[in-house]
């Protein structure tokens, strides 16, 4: 029995041993998940250098990432500080600006003081135009006290003393040319209210030849304001409204029992086209309403009564006449 069992066991060693065909050295099993072991492989392979190179992408957009959120930083902290320099830059325009509104009131109101100093002292000043070059021979002080006193018939008392006068500053011109003003300042303000009102009056007088108006002396800055008023004044006549132009430039008249006054040309003339229309009206219809109270509708001629205005105009020719001849024959006996 120990034979046969030896005999086996070696005939199996001897199997082992014993070169078998190279074809059969593996299973059919084997030989086939070969290529799906190498495609697995490959493909690990593969997974396995896309994970390397995904690594690698996202370390780049990490460290540009850190680069962005740097700069983001950096730029968070300039506009900060723009922020704050923006800031103070407003609160200086700010200041600044109250600082030039406040010049510019305090300059304006020290202009309107220079403006109402130098026309003060002007208040006692008239300016004497159209008087020819040449004409005070004798003396321009005597020829100004003769226009006043032989043109507008003022008496030259203590009261009418001229303290200075003289032509403008300025080269003589031609013969052609308009001659230069006179300035002529009085000692006391109120003859040269008489010298105003009176060439008011006669508006102007006639002296060698020429007519020689008064005008009051003021600034270039007053007159042009002043003169601002002359549409507004021609307006308030027209519509036969009372006014004055009081000093500096105010404009005052009486509106429906109101008083009004302007400083600004503008608004007068505004406030007058408002209401001017509806004035004018008014007043047209009072004019003809006064109008045809005053006319006499019928007179009596003789025994007649007469209505046509050709025949009342007859009978008033004809007692006018009659009246005036019997004034003349009264006259003569």
């Amino acid at each position: 029995m120990s034979k046969s069992f030896q005999s086996t066991t070696s005939s199996r060693a001897a199997r082992k041993l014993s070169p078998q065909p190279e074809g059969n050295l593996m299973p059919p099993e084997q030989r086939n998940s070969e290529p799906l072991m190498e495609n697995l492989l490959a493909e690990v392979s593969r997974i396995s250098t896309t994970l390397t190179a995904l690594t690698t992408d996202v370390t780049t957009i990490k460290e540009s990432t850190t680069e962005l959120r740097n700069s983001i930083n950096a730029i968070q902290e300039r506009l900060t500080e723009a922020e704050g320099r923006i800031s103070d830059v407003e609160d200086t325009t700010e200041q600044i600006v109250d600082a030039n509104e406040h010049n510019e009131r305090r300059v304006e109101m020290l202009w309107n003081r220079v403006e109402d100093l130098e026309n003060r002292s002007r208040r006692n000043n008239v300016r004497l135009i159209g008087l020819k070059e040449g004409a005070e021979a004798g003396g321009l002080m005597k020829c100004i006290q003769s226009i006043m006193s032989d043109g507008f018939g003022l008496e030259l008392d203590e009261e009418m003393e001229i303290e200075r006068a003289h032509r403008a500053p300025t080269t003589r011109p031609s013969e052609d040319r308009p001659p230069r003003l006179v300035l002529i300042r009085f000692l006391r303000s109120s003859a040269r209210q008489k010298v105003l009102q009176a060439a008011k009056a006669k508006r102007g007088v006639m002296w060698s030849g020429c007519k020689v108006p008064f005008f009051p002396d003021m600034s270039r800055e007053l007159a042009e304001k002043r003169r601002a008023f002359t549409e507004a004044r021609s307006m308030l006549q027209k519509i036969n409204v009372r006014h004055t132009l009081a000093f500096p430039a105010v404009l005052r008249f009486t509106w429906k029992e109101k008083k009004k006054s302007f400083s600004d040309s503008t608004e007068a003339e505004k406030f007058i086209m408002e209401r001017g229309d509806k004035a004018g009206k008014l007043l047209a219809r009072q004019l003809k309403q006064q109008t045809n109270n005053n006319v006499i509708p019928v007179v009596k001629k003789g025994d007649v009564l007469v209505s046509s205005s050709e025949e009342r105009n007859g009978v008033f020719k004809q007692c006018y006449e009659n009246i005036y001849t019997s004034q003349v024959n009264q006259e003569q006996n």
